[in-house]
């Protein structure tokens, strides 16, 4: 296996299989490092300078700080869901109840209207009944 330094990302096809080399260093084998195409590509390993590796730190730590941010508002985000959970749950209750009661007012509903149904056959049966005795008593006073 060999060490190289990729100077500038590039893909390669080789033996049936596509490589990928972002910049940085890579473990290869050798016949890959042998490459016409890869040694095109790749170099030197840059020197390390003081100036480098402070600007390193120094983006290591914005990204340790973002990741940290990235944290906390997914923590943020979990409470949110589990609140949004406990939330759909009693608007699911709440729901359930009112569809109950929706069906037993339509169920009071139609019990009415049979009984308003039984009380109009009363009435009609009652005028029915009432009719010769009423057309009697008419004929009796002279008025109809």
């Amino acid at each position: 296996m060999a060490t190289i330094y990729v100077k500038k990302a590039f893909n390669l096809r080789h033996a049936g299989q596509k490589h990928e080399f972002p910049v940085g260093n890579h473990q290869v084998a050798d016949e890959i490092a042998k490459h016409w195409f890869v040694r095109a590509h790749t170099g030197d390993t840059p020197p390390v300078s003081p100036e480098a590796d402070a600007e390193l730190a120094e983006q290591r730590a914005a990204l340790d700080a973002a990741g940290e941010f990235l944290e906390g508002k997914a923590q943020e985000l979990k409470e949110l869901q589990d609140s949004l959970d406990v939330r759909a749950g009693t608007l699911g209750e709440r729901e359930k109840a009112v569809y109950q009661r929706e069906a037993d007012l339509n169920t009071r509903a139609e019990a009415l209207d049979e009984r308003e149904a039984a009380l109009a056959q009363r009435e009609q049966a009652l005028a029915t009944a009432e009719k010769p005795a009423a057309d009697a008593a008419a004929k009796q006073t002279g008025k109809k």
